[in-house]
């Protein structure tokens, strides 16, 4: 990728690349005035996602588009998630994957699963979910093609990517394990057996019910905020208190819970699977700007052979910067900085993408991901 450029608008875009023979990634804010017609009936040929906000360099956009020119790359359109019918073949020649997928999609883990057993040893991936704040599901992720839900990108290259995984949420509750999910709802959170040993133990101390998840949720975040949960304020409350899904490795993968369905049940944002062990998280400013400095410095230090640094992509999540405020711009400044004269590009997403070498490609909330390609 090359020539990465902010345009204000769809139609600056297309006045100033429409004779162009080049190909073109594009990263569209949600409040663009994005005419996808208008852009077809061009000679351009263009990739591209609708996201909730652009990041560029030191500032984030809800307007507007970035467009990254494409030299090398190879991009592979999956229009389903839930058959992705993906071949060895189309990354063979991968030493880097970046993924853009519908981050409102049911079927993101059934993708990432399919796409990490057809790609080569040791390729670093890294990406993000597109979708917009409205969190209603529709199509976001597009080509000369057409336009999709339910769908994915993926841009193959050959150069190097090292990539830093933040998050900077702290533990506030739990843990707590998932008795009953399926896909991104999460039903129940009652223990059975040796747990109720534990939660006698939390019941006691705290006075929790743990009637079904979202209960367990809300009487933890009430206790802790002094609000009240409503069915209208849900995600306002929810976005400093996010679920953190405990590995065996101890890292913590964050899951953001976005509204409770008619059955009481919470959505989240990306899959929990049955029997995970979960904690209850707190925001905090000044941990979450951290974060995201050693973030880089983790993508810096993975450069060992020093090779020349061509421009930083950074996937975050769109809660960080609802939590953060004014503050965001802290946290991109923190990743800025590290990066001298280095173009930094990526936009504010619905969950994120990372792996690192021959691990599991994981889905990650509420986190800040970013990579440095040379």
């Amino acid at each position: 990728m090359k020539n990465i450029k902010l345009y204000k608008s769809l139609e600056e875009f297309i006045s100033s690349n429409q004779s162009s023979k080049k190909e073109y990634y594009l990263l569209v804010a949600e409040n663009c005035e994005f005419d996808y017609k208008k852009l077809k009936e061009t000679n351009i040929s263009f990739y591209g996602a609708i996201v909730t906000q652009v990041i560029f360099n030191d500032s984030n956009y809800d307007n507007g588009l970035i467009s990254c020119e494409l030299e090398d790359e190879k991009i592979n359109l999956i229009e389903d998630l839930e058959n992705p019918q993906l071949k060895e073949k189309d990354y063979k020649d991968a030493n880097s994957l970046m993924v853009l997928l519908d981050g409102l999609s049911s079927n993101i883990s059934t993708f990432l699963d399919s796409l990490f057993n057809v790609l080569p040893l040791n390729v670093e991936i890294l990406g993000g979910g597109a979708g917009k704040l409205t969190l209603k599901q529709e199509p976001v992720i597009f080509s000369n093609k057409g336009i999709y839900e339910n769908a994915a990108l993926t841009i193959s290259k050959k150069s190097k990517l090292f990539i830093g995984v933040e998050n900077g949420w702290e533990f506030l509750e739990g843990p707590f394990m998932v008795t009953s999910s399926n896909k991104n709802i999460l039903k129940s959170l009652n223990f059975m057996d040796a747990f109720e040993v534990y939660k006698s133990v939390v019941e006691e101390d705290s006075g929790l019910k743990f009637n079904n998840a979202f209960e367990t949720y809300k009487n933890v975040v009430e206790k802790e905020s002094g609000k009240q949960i409503t069915e209208d304020n849900f995600f306002d409350i929810a976005k400093s208190y996010p679920l953190g899904i405990v590995k065996f490795n101890k890292e913590i993968i964050v899951r953001d819970p976005i509204a409770k369905d008619e059955k009481g049940n919470m959505i989240l944002v990306g899959d929990l699977e049955q029997n995970s062990t979960i904690n209850i998280l707190k925001g905090n400013k000044k941990s979450l700007i951290a974060s995201s400095n050693n973030a880089i410095k983790k993508a810096l230090e993975s450069n060992t052979e020093k090779l020349e640094i061509k421009n930083v992509v950074l996937f975050d999540c769109i809660s960080r910067c609802i939590f953060l405020e004014d503050d965001f711009k802290k946290e991109l400044n923190e990743i800025k900085k590290q990066v001298n004269d280095e173009t930094l590009f990526g936009a504010l997403t619905l969950g994120e993408i990372a792996n690192n070498g021959n691990e599991y490609i994981n889905f990650y909330n509420k986190t800040c991901v970013v990579g440095v390609l040379c």
